[in-house]
This record gives C-alpha cells, structure tokens and sequence, in this order.
C-alpha cells in the first residue's frame, strides 16, 4: 500500500523502489513510458534504460542493493482517477470514475467523450483510428480517435512542431484544426495557434493577444461583434492607435470611451 518496486525480469534484481500508493501500473509498447495510478492522481514516469546499463556496468553486473536511482524520472503528474487504461503511442487513454473517456499527450488532458455509463477500455486500432470500449453488459462501443491527432500532440510536447506541422498536420482534417489550435495556445505556442486556427472569434482572441491590431482589426471587420469591437478599442487604446480606438469605440456604442477619447484631445 505504500511503495512500488520494479525488479529486471530475468534475475529479479531490484531496479527502483518508488514511494508511492499505486492501485495500477500501465506500459508504454515500447516501455520506455510506464503510467502509475494512485486513488486520485496517476503519475506519468519516464524508464531510462541506459541508467540501468551504466549501474550494471560500475557494479561488474550486479546492481546496488537499493536500486538504480535515475532508472525512473517523473514526467508528468495528473490529478484525476483511472478506472481502466491504455497506451497509444505516447498518449495514455483511460477512463475516469466521472465516466469521462479522457486521454494525456504530457500534462495536457483532453476529454474525448462523455460516457453514458460506466465503460472499460479494450483497446484501439490504429487503422481503423478507432477506441473500443465495454460495459458491464459486455456490450462494445467505439469511438473516433484519430491517431494523426494524438502524434501530432505528442510532436509538439516533444518540441517538434516543426515535423508535427509539416508531416502530421496535412494528415489530419481541418475540422480538427481549431482544437489542435487550442492545444498549441495551452503549450504557449499562440503564434502556431494563431496560423491554425478557423473560428473569427478564436483568432480575433489570439491576435488580441499577441498584440497583432492589423489582423484583429480586419477579422473584426469581417465578423463584427461588441466583445471584439471593445478588446481592440482596449488594444488600440494601449498602442496609441486612436484612430482605430475611435473606430472600435463608434463600432460598439462605447460613448464613456468616446468622451474621455475626444476630451483628451481637446475635440469639441
């Protein structure tokens, strides 16, 4: 109930004793991933291969008795409970006791689904991009999970958002872009948010934010609305840009930012 030990499998040699009430251990395909579930986190470790080989090596085969200490590096930890999980690459899918079907790419979490019922995962099929689940009635749902989507994410974690642009994203449907755009804002990448994006309003936002008043003043021409007629006032205001303030402020019936505008300048 309070620790977890890890022992190589051929000789039964302790490789790392982690502290840590675990309920669940899911690997990665390719092991170099291994998620840990506790009550109500679950923690997301990184196993280092070479570590263990360099122990072994400095130790004439043998291992410390305690373990190998950076044989195990945290990555991530993710507050929420997991019922069942899986891999898929280096997305951790799982269920969740709120019946959410959710999946990590790194810290971020992104719910897929909400459930209906109480499911349980199985698994997925990469060639069918396809997440399949069973309830207590042994009954199987799937669900759509694209798999250009999840490498796409795992890229940009990653730092590979260059690949990820130009070698996923012509994979994946531009019905899926503005979610990828959102990912990219939660990763402080917003220029990349900015250049993917497709909702008006999700693009006026982002180019408020990054202080771009051209390309906010030409979407909010395009697809004129109050809230975005006053963020650029505010934005304009802030850079100096009076004119355009002036215009945003008659836009949006703002008569108080008129008048402080006009009496600032001494305009009767």
């Amino acid at each position: 109930h309070d620790f977890i030990c890890f022992y190589d499998w051929e000789d039964l040699h302790l490789i790392r004793r982690i502290d840590v009430e675990a309920k669940a251990v899911y690997w990665s395909d390719h092991a170099h991933l291994v998620a840990v579930v506790g009550e109500s986190e679950f923690f997301v470790l990184q196993y280092s291969q070479s570590a263990v080989d360099a122990a072994l090596e400095a130790g004439g085969g043998a291992l410390p008795e305690d373990g190998v200490e950076d044989a195990f590096e945290l990555v991530h930890q993710v507050s929420d409970s997991v019922q069942t999980g899986r891999w898929v690459g280096d997305c951790f899918v799982y269920t969740n006791t709120n019946a959410r079907l959710n999946y990590a790419v790194g810290a971020e979490v992104t719910t897929l689904v909400h459930l209906e019922r109480p499911m349980f995962l199985l698994g997925y099929l990469p060639k069918e991009n396809r997440l399949y689940c069973i309830d207590k009635e042994r009954n199987i749902v799937s669900f759509v999970l694209l798999l250009a989507v999840l490498e796409f994410k795992t890229a940009v974690v990653r730092g590979a958002i260059q690949i990820a642009k130009d070698k996923v994203l012509p994979r994946i449907p531009q019905a899926e872009h503005n979610k990828l755009a959102r990912f990219l804002e939660s990763q402080g990448l917003k220029e990349d948010a900015l250049a993917l994006a497709t909702d008006p309003d999700y693009r006026c936002d982002l180019a408020v934010g990054l202080g771009r008043l051209d390309l906010a003043s030409e979407i909010a021409r395009e697809h004129p609305s109050d809230l975005k007629w006053r963020q650029l006032s505010d934005l304009a205001t802030m850079k100096g840009d009076f004119a355009l303030a002036q215009e945003c402020m008659n836009a949006c019936d703002d008569f108080s930012g008129l008048l402080t505008l006009y009496g600032a300048r001494s305009d009767r």
